[in-house]
């Protein structure tokens, strides 16, 4: 059997470590792209009355995933069907391949801005742990940013890659810091505002897992991209991991907001409210979410704890946070209300 390849004299990569790689990647990005639709569609079923904030966010993050997965279909058509037996024209950088390094970058940076707001509304007094976070962050899009610019005004050929990897791999190498950053903030936070209520310090438990889970397996994927852009550079193995990345930053966001049925059907027993105060308070106040009977360190009523953290309570109508200190004097029994993570 005749097969295609690329004389070595060329000094470029062979399809397979290119193209190939970028196949693989594009195949298993599909299938999570397919949970990505699945999970947006059980957002829009299971919670309604979200706040229209949230509702735009979700709606801004499956736009980018559906463009980055035409982008890479876009990507691999060119490649494996349209130019596959040009030797010569397969080489040029095509328009698509360019485009993805952005998409890629801003899905991965609205998946990070999601989680740093986590950590900023859990109280006045940890948000000082969000600015590392931020830098981080801002860092990592600038260098993705000048890498995408790189793509349009100085790549010509797929081997031009190789000049911009090293921007790849420090975007990504932030990335890591990032989700190392948060996780890290979010543990810290939960760990000290652990209550004398069993109950409660079970939830603050489940929601400590459930981040280093879900931060682990973005991290995980993200090192491997820094790894393989600076170790191989003038292939495209490190593409076809991003692809994947980028899906399991969307899903990862979508799980924790889809997470707050579960969780509150797993340790919400209905001794924590009464049918009546669950059918008047509004699940979604704000981008940091409230089951009705949970904060993290909240409370229905108020919900105080040693540290002087401030909270925003279950059933505040007007969405504002109240300050613990303020709250001693009102002591309630421990109604905790849990906040995704």
């Amino acid at each position: 059997m005749n097969e295609i390849t690329i004389p070595p004299a060329l000094g470029i990569p062979s399809i397979a470590s290119t193209i190939g790689a970028v196949y693989i990647g594009m195949v298993v990005g599909v299938m999570l792209y397919g949970l990505t639709i699945y999970q947006a569609y059980r957002y829009y079923t299971l919670y309604p009355n979200d706040r229209l904030e949230l509702k735009a966010y979700i709606t801004v993050v499956l736009l980018f995933e559906t463009f980055h997965t035409l982008l890479w279909t876009i990507v691999c058509y060119h490649y494996l069907i349209t130019e596959i037996f040009d030797i010569l024209t397969i080489l040029n950088a095509h328009w698509s391949v360019r485009c993805t390094l952005l998409v890629t970058a801003y899905t991965v940076f609205l998946a990070q801005t999601f989680y740093a707001q986590r950590v900023y509304y859990v109280g006045p007094r940890y948000r000082w742990l969000v600015i590392p976070a931020a830098m981080s962050i801002m860092t990592g899009i600038t260098f993705a940013t000048i890498a995408g610019v790189k793509a349009f005004t100085s790549m010509r050929l797929i081997t031009d890659f190789k000049n911009i990897s090293w921007l790849v791999s420090a975007a990504y190498g932030c990335s890591v810091a990032s989700d190392a950053i948060l996780a890290g903030s979010l543990v810290f936070v939960l760990k000290r505002i652990r209550t004398n209520s069993e109950r409660c310090d079970t939830v603050l438990d489940a929601l400590i897992k459930y981040t280093v889970n879900t931060g682990l397996l973005t991290s995980v994927f993200s090192l491997l991209v820094f790894i393989f852009a600076i170790i191989l550079p003038g292939n495209l193995i490190y593409a076809a991991i991003s692809i994947v990345t980028a899906k399991l930053y969307a899903n990862s966001v979508l799980a924790v907001v889809n997470s707050r049925k579960s969780f509150s059907d797993k340790f919400l027993a209905d001794d924590f409210t009464t049918a009546q105060s669950r059918a008047e308070i509004d699940v979604e106040q704000s981008l940091v979410w409230r089951v009705h009977q949970q904060t993290t360190g909240g409370v229905s009523d108020s919900f105080v704890t040693s540290q002087d953290v401030s909270y925003i309570t279950g059933d505040d109508s007007q969405g504002r946070e109240e300050d613990a200190v303020g709250l001693k004097e009102k002591r309630v029994e421990p109604t905790m209300t849990v906040v995704t993570v």
